[in-house]
């Protein structure tokens, strides 16, 4: 399935919360699920309006913002409740990973560790970072909505984010381990040289 028809089905399982513009999707994407999908704006837009075409979307109101802008605020339609059920019940997609990081470890060896250990370092931060925020979004989650009928699901994909993210913390420290060992013997091999 392309990433654009990905896309609408975000859309359509956020507008199935509550009507929301643009906008608001973009930032209930970021707040819920963003730890694992992320969707542009100009990604976005686009596919509303199609969708909207297509009778799955409709708008809900324009409101008007104190600059003069003109919000679209659009909700689900029984036809895009019937898309996304249908789309929720098939087999998942296999998911190709692209990782930079990765790529460029690979390839580390023809500029020497120390570019990679900075690429890891960088990574590591980043990844403490989302590990907070993600932990916050879970206590305020469990708190906030005790009760909810879709917490049990929400609180899955928020536990895969964490362990993922915890793992890959792990995985940090020994690539930072090992990339510092290189250096070492890089730096131990030149000054062998020189004496």
């Amino acid at each position: 399935m392309a990433r654009e028809n990905t896309c609408q089905f975000a859309i359509l399982g956020m507008l199935c919360r509550e009507p929301m513009s643009g906008y608001g999707l973009r930032q209930a994407i970021e707040q819920t699920v963003g730890h694992f999908w992320q969707e542009s704006y100009g990604n976005l837009y686009p596919t509303l309006e199609r969708m909207e075409a297509e009778g799955l979307a409709a708008l809900d109101r324009e409101e008007h913002s104190p600059g003069g802008r003109v919000r679209k605020v659009y909700r689900v339609t029984a036809e895009g409740r019937r898309a996304l059920a249908e789309w929720l019940r098939r087999p998942v997609v296999p998911h190709v990973e692209r990782n930079e990081l990765l790529l460029k470890l690979f390839f580390g060896a023809r500029v020497g560790p120390e570019a990679s250990l900075e690429h890891v370092e960088r990574s590591r931060a980043e990844a403490e970072g989302l590990l907070a925020a993600l932990r916050l979004i879970d206590e305020d989650l469990r708190r906030s909505r005790e009760g909810h009928p879709e917490l049990p699901y929400w609180l899955l994909s928020i536990r895969a984010g964490l362990l993922g993210l915890e793992a890959h913390l792990r995985w940090c420290d020994e690539a930072q381990e090992a990339l510092q060992r290189l250096a070492h013997t890089k730096d131990s091999k030149k000054e062998g040289r020189v004496g």
